[in-house]
């Protein structure tokens, strides 16, 4: 086993199409095909008991002596055990050359006395069969049915294979779906499944075998990384029997690996045609690369995020290499350039802050407080540095509340909700002093005595209870402490 680990997907940004991918092959599987082992076992049934594996068996024996260079020596069809049937059951539905001339009545003709017992007992068998979801809507290739080049790679033959597929399908999906986003992974992952079914139509025109599973389309996935990430080094795991560990190597090394992989299997199981199916979605997915590589289209906003981000990484550090050296300047010009192109970094607004409190520039400093007071990150650490800056502002502008309103009162809420309900006092009786009918003054005594009711501080509780129905009766804030806290 050889897997691609690079990175963890980014839940902050889900990978839609992958995940929706992953839960429509489950909801399939689970749902569409969990009857289909009883089905199966009701037409394997019913064939050997309807009497029309006497009647059919004997004619593919004789159909296979004559068409092929091996001469079966099997008894008469009361000679075979159970294994032998449903051996040659399984072999004679896999046959699409065979399949095709029975069904033409070129096998048992219409001058055959048992020819209208067999047609009837066929129709059954036919119907059973699609009453099987999966047979209904595998790839069978001599059929030539277009849906099922389609509805093939939603079907898995069993928990385990679909489990596989999964891994594999999350792995890649979230990666590629980074890079090309969810509408182009989506019409790769189609082309690349239906172009293994194609391909496995023209290698086995004749073949019965039912072939099922997204494998097709997630080799080709796996194809069009090894070549949109190329040379670039990236981690594997691999395992080998009860070996495990990780190794660093270029993602195109999966491309010779994969191969051999599917080498190796051929010789194992000559007759499968999943090898066929997976190489086949693998060239696929080699040639789609190419073309998306080789084409102006921005294919991978995921490594522009990454040298941007090793880009601010290199620069902040001069900026503090700079402050270390006591070079206002020179920090301030990188770090005001930082800002332009990452205004939502707190850390850059933090040191540009605190440069214009150094040379006590009023003005800068209460710009940049406000564009740090803005951010609405989710984030304990940011709330403490707005906390922080806020106080230290304060002391620069010798107690003054010469911020806007509004801002002063959101901040002062979002520091109640995050616990610091001491700060945000503060806040209201700057606010208050300001501008006593502020519009957010009810919120904020509201969040107040709601918070130092769960902390047990009923005083302060009640205190803040009476300030809002005093002064702001007819608030909705009003009418909600009153149900809340209606004892109080």
């Amino acid at each position: 086993m050889f897997i691609p680990l690079d990175r963890k997907p980014d839940w902050r940004s889900p990978p839609v199409i992958t995940l929706l991918l992953i839960s429509i092959n489950i909801l399939v599987f689970t749902f569409l095909q969990a009857q289909d082992p009883l089905r199966e076992k009701d037409a394997f049934r019913y064939y050997f008991s309807s009497g029309l594996a006497e009647l059919e068996i004997p004619h593919y024996l004789q159909y296979l002596n004559e068409n092929s260079t091996r001469h079966l020596r099997i008894g008469s069809f009361s000679e075979l055990d159970p294994v032998q049937k449903k051996s040659i059951y399984q072999h004679q539905l896999s046959n699409g050359r065979y399949q095709n001339a029975l069904d033409a009545s070129q096998i048992i003709r219409p001058d055959n006395i048992d020819y209208t017992r067999w047609q009837g007992l066929r129709r059954g068998f036919k119907q059973r069969l699609q009453s099987i979801f999966t047979y209904r809507y595998a790839l069978k290739p001599y059929l030539h049915e277009p849906l099922t080049v389609l509805s093939a790679m939603f079907l898995h033959s069993n928990a385990s294979h679909l489990l596989g597929n999964m891994v594999f399908l999350l792995l890649f999906g979230f990666i590629l779906e980074l890079a090309l986003g969810g509408g182009l992974l989506l019409l790769v992952y189609i082309s690349c499944g239906v172009s293994a079914n194609l391909i496995s139509i023209v290698v086995s025109p004749y073949s019965g075998q039912w072939i099922i599973g997204a494998s097709g389309a997630i080799t080709g996935l796996a194809g069009l990384y090894a070549v949109l990430y190329g040379t670039r080094k990236i981690r594997f795991f691999y395992s080998l029997i009860f070996y495990f560990d990780y190794v660093r190597a270029p993602a195109i090394i999966m491309l010779p690996v994969w191969l051999l992989y599917e080498f190796a299997y051929s010789l194992i199981a000559p007759d499968s045609i999943s090898s066929v199916t997976h190489i086949g979605g693998l060239l696929a997915g080699i040639l789609i690369g190419l073309i998306i590589k080789y084409s102006p289209l921005d294919i991978d906003p995921h490594e522009e995020e990454k040298t941007a981000l090793s880009d601010f990484e290199t620069e902040f550090q001069k900026a503090m290499d700079a402050l270390a050296k006591s070079d206002l300047n020179r920090a301030t010009h990188i770090l005001t350039q930082l800002h332009q192109k990452h205004p939502q970094e707190s850390r850059v607004l933090l040191k540009l802050f605190h440069i214009a409190k150094a040379r006590r520039d009023k003005t800068s400093a209460q710009h940049y407080l406000l564009s740090l007071l803005a951010l609405r990150k989710n984030n304990s650490q940011l709330v403490k540095e707005q906390q922080h800056s806020f106080v230290e502002y304060l002391e620069l502008s010798g107690g003054k509340a010469d911020l806007p309103t509004t801002i002063m009162l959101e901040t002062a809420i979002r520091f109640c909700q995050a616990g610091i309900p001491e700060e945000s006092e503060k806040i209201l009786a700057l606010v208050i002093k300001k501008n006593p009918a502020a519009e957010r003054i009810p919120a904020l005594l509201l969040l107040l005595s709601t918070r130092y009711h769960k902390s047990a501080n009923t005083q302060k509780s009640r205190q803040y209870k009476q300030l809002l129905l005093r002064h702001f009766p007819n608030s909705a804030e009003a009418r909600s402490i009153q149900e809340i806290l209606p004892a109080l």
